[in-house]
């Protein structure tokens, strides 16, 4: 990489396409004024940011490595060479030596003659540069990071508090009035079955003797006091609409009624007949299945099949293939078997222990045998653990879609609180409603803090690329609603604002000791000697003296470049808090004199920042960050990312000036800011964010662990609304202007 070319501007010719002639960088702080959009532009896809300086949105601009920044233009964002920012006198004094190779011990190009050749103009630049040079460097910010200047002012379609809706003057026709009516509204629960069918002659065990369908569940009376059944079976073996189909699942349930000694059975063909209850009797099926007195389910080859093409145990498990089948193993009465029967072969029912059903019917046995034993009682999970492993087992079952939300449905009924189906939500909308509804021990909130292990990993794999469990984090932050957009708001988070554009000179505070004492104080009062010395060269009587005065200076303009090195090296107690980012891979050693003009060993990578952070002991059998390109599999990562486009993976870099750490990391997006949203394992979750300016949304592009220190020197962040995967761009590029 050549970093002598680091100081350019943007050429229009490279990165976005734009009809753009040329770019003027601003000074720090300011934004360049709003462009117009161009032909070649396609919608508003471009990225934009949130300026901290005075909260206006501008078009981001990100500095990247030169391999990078000479590729095509492929992304949706504006490109720039990396600047450095160091101060001049510290940069003046380390050309002497740019072409030795300090890790190789040899000189580049040239040799001695030429560093002495540079030593002498170096010496005589610093004489005069010292006594009027500053670095530039300033506290900002009341010594915090720079703002994540942010709220939401919109509604929420699910808000957690009622009062968070519209007024009634402003809700259209046919919206509730009242808040509460337009909240969350739950689905009441069902103490019976509104139907039933109860068998003539009951005590009669020998034969069918044939059933009546009786609603036994009214408003004003409940005379039923009996048991009964409750047959499950699916629709692939049994057509609704076959004849022959449902007069053998009949025969199955009167069968095993009978042979149960119950009255009655529950069947979901004939015990729904009301229109208008349909869909929540559907809804409400598992509080049919609680108050069962036991289960049996109806097997049959699928409509059209022989009965000899399939094992019982193999059209059990189609059974239990499917979605709503799920839960009615889980509800039925706790220590019984469930019964199976085969159409045509009613007299050899199978009996399975309800404790050996995963192991011999799903293919998730291991993990859905844990929702088993909870509900025998053999294990308890908590709520947290309920929810996302039953929600897991759900993902993983087939179902044919009635409502987008089906699966969080079918999870509604294993909860204690049931929010009414609403036909407009989409799948995530669903289970964030559920998660609000009920004590779900903050499942939406740490959902928050993950980060996927895939980019096209689905929500409901809550799997983590640290392989985190979602009880191991610990959310600061609470969720205030539900979006239209599958986005959520939530609040209490922490923020920052990470500079794209440049680095920036860096304040810091470095301990007086005698060594840099003795080097300041040579520094500045030498070449006041050297000037001194000439001045008494002019007159004979005082030649001698200034003969003296340029023998003592002399030697220590000489020392000039070693004496400022010396002058600005030390450690950091203090440093303005940055995030710094670029595009791209530089090492630690070329960052740091990117930023302050030489390699004092200040930064390091940080050791558990990212998915791609390595580390190692080291001697003193500590823990130290290392290089993450010395993984083959992570300079592949990088070296492929610099031909990355839009909706693919980049490889970009974090610089913390906090904690002197630096992140490589992967996103799709650049992330303008960062939440900190929850800790885990000792460390911060803090999720990267890019800004969507069109609808007002972040988008959650990756999340950090940065270290607990960066805690007290951030802002909190008002209402925030949040996506968890931003749709993908249809940007396209359209070649170079």
């Amino acid at each position: 990489m050549s970093h002598d070319r680091h100081g350019g501007g943007y050429d229009p010719n490279q990165g976005l396409p734009m009809v753009q002639t040329n770019v003027n960088y601003y000074p720090q702080g300011q934004s360049p004024p709003m462009q117009p959009k161009s032909e070649n532009m396609l919608g508003a896809e471009d990225d934009r940011y949130i300026s901290p300086y005075d909260g206006h949105i501008a078009k981001l601009v990100v500095q990247c490595t030169d391999e990078i920044y000479e590729n095509p233009g492929n992304s949706t964002y504006r490109r720039t060479y990396i600047r450095n920012v160091s101060t001049k006198m510290l940069r003046l004094a380390n050309w002497p030596t740019s072409h030795f190779d300090f890790e190789k011990g040899e000189y580049r190009e040239f040799g001695t003659g030429w560093l002495v050749a540079k030593w002498i103009p170096t010496c005589l630049a610093l004489t005069v540069m010292i006594v009027f040079y500053g670095d530039g460097a300033q506290e900002r910010n009341g010594g915090n990071y720079d703002v994540f200047a942010y709220r939401y002012h919109g509604y929420a379609k699910v808000a957690r508090n009622v009062l968070e809706y519209p007024s009634s003057s402003a809700l259209p026709y046919g919206t509730p009035d009242a808040p509460a009516e337009g909240s969350n509204p739950v689905m009441e629960r069902l103490l019976s079955p509104r139907y039933l069918c109860v068998l003539q002659n009951p005590s009669d065990k020998n034969g069918n003797s044939g059933v009546s369908i009786q609603k036994i569940e009214d408003s004003n009376n409940n005379s039923w006091v009996g048991s009964y059944l409750f047959i499950a079976y699916t629709a692939e073996q049994f057509s609704h609409s076959s004849e022959e189909d449902m007069q053998a699942l009949h025969a199955i349930a009167e069968t095993a009624t009978r042979a149960a000694g119950l009255p009655a059975y529950w069947v979901g063909c004939s015990c729904m007949p009301d229109e208008r209850e349909m869909e929540d009797d559907v809804f409400r099926i598992s509080d049919v299945i609680r108050g069962s007195a036991g289960l049996c389910i109806a097997v049959g080859p699928s409509h059209g099949s022989s009965l000899s093409e399939k094992d019982t145990w193999d059209m059990l498990r189609q059974w239990g293939s499917r979605l709503w089948t799920f839960p009615e193993v889980l509800l039925s009465p706790k220590g019984a078997p469930v019964t199976v029967y085969r159409r045509d072969q009613l007299d050899s029912p199978l009996a399975v222990p309800k404790n050996q059903f995963a192991k011999r019917v799903w293919a998730d046995a291991a993990v859905a045998r844990q929702l088993v034993d909870h509900y025998e009682g053999n294990l308890t999970l908590s709520r947290l653990e309920l929810d996302t492993i039953a929600l897991r087992c759900l993902h993983s079952r087939s179902t044919t879609q009635y409502l987008p939300g089906d699966h969080s449905y079918a999870l509604m009924g294993l909860l204690r609180v049931r929010p009414k189906v609403d036909h407009t939500d989409s799948a995530f909308q669903a289970f964030a409603r559920l998660s609000l509804a009920n004590d779900s021990n903050m499942l939406l909130e740490r959902l928050v803090c993950t980060l996927p292990k895939t980019p096209a990993q689905h929500w409901s794999c809550m799997d983590d690329a640290w392989d985190a469990s979602l009880w191991d984090i610990q959310p600061q932050i609470q969720i205030a609603g539900i979006c239209d957009d599958d986005a959520i708001i939530i609040d209490n988070a922490l923020g920052a604002a990470i500079r794209w554009k440049s680095f920036a000179p860096v304040k810091n505070l470095r301990r007086t000791s005698w060594k840099r004492l003795f080097a300041q104080l040579i520094l500045h009062s030498s070449g006041i000697l050297l000037i001194i010395s000439f001045t008494l060269f002019i007159s004979p009587y005082t030649r001698s003296a200034g003969i003296v005065l340029f023998l003592l200076s002399f030697p220590f303009i000489a020392a000039g470049p070693h004496l400022l090195r010396m002058l600005y090296s030390g450690k950091f107690w203090y440093s303005q808090p940055w995030f710094f980012g670029f595009e791209g891979y530089m090492d630690v050693e070329t960052i740091e004199s990117q930023i302050w003009g030489a390699r004092l060993g200040r930064l390091e990578w940080s050791a558990f920042g990212s998915p791609l952070a390595r580390h190692r002991r080291n001697e003193h059998g500590e823990r130290i960050g290392v290089d993450p390109t010395s993984d083959p599999k992570v300079a592949e990562i990088v070296e492929r990312a610099k031909t990355a486009s839009p909706n693919e993976q980049r490889v970009f870099t974090l610089i913390d000036t906090r904690t002197m750490e630096v992140i490589l990391f992967q996103a799709n997006r650049p992330p303008v800011g960062i939440l900190v949203c929850g800790s885990e394992g000792g460390m911060q979750r803090a999720v990267g964010v890019s800004y969507d300016w069109t609808t007002a949304t972040c988008f959650r592009e990756t999340v950090f662990r940065l270290d607990s220190t960066v805690h007290d020197k951030m802002d909190r962040v008002s209402r925030t609304k949040l996506g968890l995967k931003r749709p993908a761009t249809r940007a396209v590029y359209v070649g170079d202007n």
